[in-house]
């Protein structure tokens, strides 16, 4: 590989890493318990959970030069409806393990989605 070809894997490993830890960070701790149990039975947790996640993704997709002016709408509406789905689900079982694993799939792809777009 070139010099530039390495610069440019070693610059998509860190963004993709930043993407990554910023999503655990935001998705779970930042979460909180009380968010995390109420936002299936309210709408008002569901949103600020919601919210909480598109702002502090917006600031790591600004920070490495992926931020838009569509972000921040695509970050709020794709994890409000992706949680709301989960949150939601008829099969309690299933929500905290198939949908569990599909919610964070998706989670991923979108924000990579909007670092490869850009």
């Amino acid at each position: 590989m070139r010099g530039y070809e390495v610069t440019l894997v070693m610059s998509l490993t860190i963004q993709i890493t930043w993407i990554l830890f910023a999503h655990y960070v935001l998705d779970y701790p930042l979460q909180g318990e009380f968010l995390a149990i109420t936002k299936g039975k309210n709408w008002y947790s569901l949103f600020a959970h919601s919210m909480i996640y598109s702002f502090g993704m917006g600031l790591v997709l600004h920070h490495i030069g992926h931020f838009w002016y569509g972000t921040l709408f695509i970050l709020f509406i794709s994890h409000f409806y992706i949680d709301f789905l989960k949150a939601t689900a008829i099969n309690k079982e299933k929500a905290l393990t198939t949908y569990l694993y599909i919610d964070q799939a998706l989670h991923i792809l979108i924000n990579l989605f909007l670092v490869f777009i850009h």
